[in-house]
């Protein structure tokens, strides 16, 4: 399969489309659909050309993803808003200043979505996300799929 790629980390299976991301040493994380097609339908690029180490989805936001790289930045994703820039902007959030020391290189999410772990080697960091980005408006499944049908990157079965 394809998502068995070396470099790959896969995410969680989310919603009734079951999207799913991965991220790799590519400088992306992909979006990908199996029920839709074999390739990616989407592929996120680290504005800086670092490797994007993780990517998780929310556990409570349908649409939202956080993404840690080996430059020390996160990034947080709502892709019912926009599939081309992260809410963090092109920059993301420098959580590890010493990049040449420390790469973010896991993400993790606290089970009511309000809080992100973030390894870099032997440190953990904590974020606490403010109510606007952590909880979800109620439509952001159909918008996402929506947009990705809009798009033509999935059609209706």
């Amino acid at each position: 399969s394809s998502l068995r790629t070396a470099g790959l980390s896969k995410g969680f299976l989310r919603g009734s489309g079951g999207l799913i991301l991965t991220s790799g040493v590519d400088w992306t994380v992909k979006l990908w659909s199996p029920a839709y097609s074999d390739a990616p339908l989407v592929s996120f690029v680290s504005h800086s050309y670092d490797y994007m180490c993780d990517a998780k989805w929310s556990p409570v936001h349908p649409s939202l993803f956080a993404t840690s790289s080996s430059n020390g930045t996160v990034g947080l994703w709502n892709i019912s808003k926009s599939m081309e820039e992260p809410l963090t902007g092109k920059d993301g959030i420098l959580v590890e200043p010493n990049v040449g020391e420390r790469a973010l290189n896991k993400v993790q999410w606290s089970n009511d979505g309000r809080r992100l772990a973030v390894a870099s080697g032997d440190l953990l960091h904590v974020l606490n996300l403010t109510e606007d980005i952590a909880r979800p408006k109620g439509d952001e499944d159909k918008t996402t799929m929506n947009q990705l049908l809009a798009r033509g990157l999935v059609t209706r079965q």
